[in-house]
């Protein structure tokens, strides 16, 4: 991530230098007593002489000590906060069932997959939600529930480039892995016939040196963020007349709390989440209103959240949540407001800013909210009507969350189809993946410096994958409705045999593959090649094992390993996939989505999110374990690195992006309930 613009609002902190690292160290460390400190950490100074003793091993351990000191105490701070605001019964204290142990996340057991997790319930209280809406006469209200939130100012957050640094930062102690970056075995490079020629097929049809096209217009830059807030600043001041200065402190709506910095919000946003695209077609309609403009800024606020390592809300998150929460029971106590676009889309903005707890309730409040008030206006076809982007924006955020939960979805977001297209050629930029390839090869992919040969092989069996098992059990099933005689049973056998022989195939190429961490490879520091062989690892022992994402990131369940090159795949053996996919997807360059990869860093960041769902990372009640609290991390950034692309493609290629969200759930339900559970593979 580049670094976020600096907020105009905050104060200017001076930080504690730590302990002094200038006079000689012994040669043996001498472990002191430990003794309880009472009051806040002390200031400790850092000094040297010259530059390189900073990078003393002693002088790092005394900073990580007292950073800790710090994090240990103000944890305590908060902890004293929560017990005397509210005091637990002395039998709920003693209880033993009331104590939660340590549970390692790589022998955790999974959750249940969408077949038998409990049924939607479209009635919920109208203190809480829209799912509550009988009529336009009754009008619910919101109501502001948020997880664990930082009891310090945020003012003071110090915003990490990256989300391993935050959680590094945070929690100073040694990482989980144990593993070198980079294995000390080396393997032999394997020779993969079919995907060296898939790849050169591609490439004759379309070469290399072939004028590429984005398919995407953005990039994580200053340069575009700028750009785009000249764009907002200057749409405000023609509805707002100020004199011949445009400044945007005065032009751009404010929040109610002194405390929240709108512009410094809106900047970050731009930055992140908005692209030529959305200027187009969202930005518009938001100027109608300026709670849509701040009511944006809910997922922007967890953004810098996750980045400054922020596990909870942020007191800026909580105020921004709060006002948001706000302004929609104002707007639905309004009768000309109750069931408008805007109230629909700032209900929306909320959703996308609960992605972060992924907290599953609160995210089936909302959309059951949205899918009562689509209800209202007529439905999704109505919406679409007058060519806005409400329509497919609605489906694409509530099924992204459906996906995320492995959630059954609601019928009437998952049977809209959105408008079509007119007739693509090979030289049309489409976000290609797995899950969605429009014509006969993935030519965009191809022609990305980002994709290598092994990489686009991956693709293109992880495709066939697809294919093979939507059409497997669509066809099985057919076969199982019709009058069985021995003939058709022998002709399902067979069915049956073609398909378990394709995909032993592609099991056997994918278990060969190097891993990025080996030297001597073609594909060695190749962090997207990484990322997506692990994804595929845990996509592909769903299927094979019809086992949600949930249980195939679990090693002793991803049948993959069970034959794969130990040389490339022991580091996986001893710890839940998600933990390696997430370090690899970090280790990769995001700041532009992957460029003309990134409908394919959609396919990986989203299963990646659903695989990491298991008992410990919902539970966001329990005071989780360090291993604990550490899966839930993982969790929680796949989730918003999959919120993103997708709020960044759903404005530029919104046919491509719902389509591929489809295919997903359509293999969700497979690996859920297969041919017994006929509703999606129906469609």
């Amino acid at each position: 991530m580049a670094p976020a613009p600096p907020d105009p609002s905050a104060p200017t902190h001076s930080h504690p230098d730590h302990s002094d690292a200038s006079q000689s160290q012994p040669a043996t460390r001498v472990r002191r007593r430990t003794r309880k400190r009472e009051g806040p950490p002390q200031l400790q100074f850092l000094t040297a002489t010259d530059l390189s003793q900073f990078k003393d091993e002693n002088a790092k351990r005394s900073v990580r000590s007292q950073a800790m000191i710090q994090y240990r105490y103000k944890a305590d701070q908060q902890k004293r906060k929560s017990n005397k605001d509210n005091p637990r019964p002395e039998s709920e204290e003693t209880s033993p069932q009331s104590q939660t142990s340590p549970v390692d996340t790589a022998s955790s057991s999974s959750i249940s997959p969408t077949s038998t997790r409990p049924p939607r319930n479209d009635s919920f209280d109208s203190a809480t939600s829209l799912g509550s809406i009988p009529s336009q006469l009754a009008v619910p209200t919101y109501s502001f529930s948020h997880g664990p939130m930082m009891a310090e100012g945020f003012h003071d957050q110090h915003i990490y480039p990256s989300t391993t640094e935050a959680w590094q930062g945070v929690i100073p102690d040694e990482g989980f892995s144990e593993d070198p970056w980079f294995l000390t075995q080396p393997s032999q490079a394997p020779v993969v016939p079919a995907y060296h020629d898939r790849y050169s097929r591609a490439l004759s049809i379309r070469p290399l040196n072939t004028p590429a096209r984005r398919v995407l217009e953005y990039q994580e830059t200053q340069e575009h963020e700028e750009a785009h807030i000249r764009i907002i600043v200057s749409e405000f001041a023609n509805f707002r007349p100020i004199g011949d200065t445009v400044d945007p402190f005065t032009v751009l709506p404010q929040f109610a709390s002194p405390e929240l910095s709108s512009v410094y919000l809106v900047r970050t946003c731009n930055r992140a989440f908005v692209s030529r695209a959305t200027i187009v077609k969202w930005i518009p309609v938001m100027l109608s209103n300026p709670h849509l403009l701040l009511s944006a800024n809910n997922i922007t606020s967890t953004w810098l959240d996750m980045h400054a390592g922020c596990s909870g809300d942020s007191k800026r998150t909580a105020l921004v949540k709060s006002e948001t929460i706000g302004w929609i029971n104002e707007r639905l106590g309004h009768p000309e407001h109750q069931f408008s676009d805007a109230t629909l889309m700032v209900i929306l903005h909320l959703l996308a800013g609960e992605m972060w707890s992924s907290n599953e309730k609160t995210l089936r409040i909302h959309q059951t909210g949205i899918s009562r008030l689509i209800s209202l206006r007529g439905g999704l076809d109505l919406i679409s009507a007058n060519g806005s982007a409400l329509a497919e924006v609605s489906t694409s955020c509530v099924v992204h969350a459906d996906i995320i939960c492995e959630t059954e979805p609601l019928a009437m977001f998952n049977n809209w189809n959105p408008p079509e297209v007119g007739p693509l050629d090979q030289d049309t930029p489409m976000p290609e993946s797995p899950l969605y390839c429009p014509r006969s090869e993935l030519f965009t992919l191809a022609q990305d410096p980002r994709c290598s040969e092994l990489t686009y092989g991956i693709l293109c069996d992880m495709r066939d994958l697809t294919d093979l098992a939507i059409a497997h059990y669509r066809g099985l099933e057919s076969m199982l409705a019709a009058t069985q005689t021995s003939r058709d049973r022998a002709r399902m056998m067979e069915f049956a045999s073609q398909y378990d022989a394709k995909v032993a195939e592609i099991q056997a190429r994918l278990a060969d593959l190097p891993s990025a961490r080996q030297p001597d490879q073609s594909v060695s520091n190749d962090w997207v090649y990484e990322s997506c062989r692990i994804a595929a690892i845990i996509y592909a022992s769903a299927i094979i094992s019809r086992v949600p994402f949930s249980q195939a990131a679990d090693p002793g369940r991803a049948i993959v390993l069970s034959n794969a090159n130990m040389a490339a795949n022991g580091h996986l053996m001893h710890r839940r996939l998600t933990e390696a996919l997430y370090e690899v997807v970090e280790r990769s360059n995001m700041e532009s989505i992957w460029g003309n990869m990134a409908g394919t860093l959609y396919w990986v960041t989203a299963v990646g999110a659903a695989a990491g769902r298991t008992r410990l990372t919902i539970n966001i009640a329990q005071t989780p374990s360090r291993t604990q609290a550490y899966a839930a991390w993982i969790r929680r950034c796949l989730i918003m690195f999959a919120t993103r692309v997708m709020l960044l493609l759903i404005f530029e290629h919104p046919r491509s992006i719902l389509l591929a969200q489809k295919r997903l759930v359509k293999i969700q339900e497979i690996i859920a309930g297969g041919a017994t559970n006929s509703r999606l593979l129906a469609t």
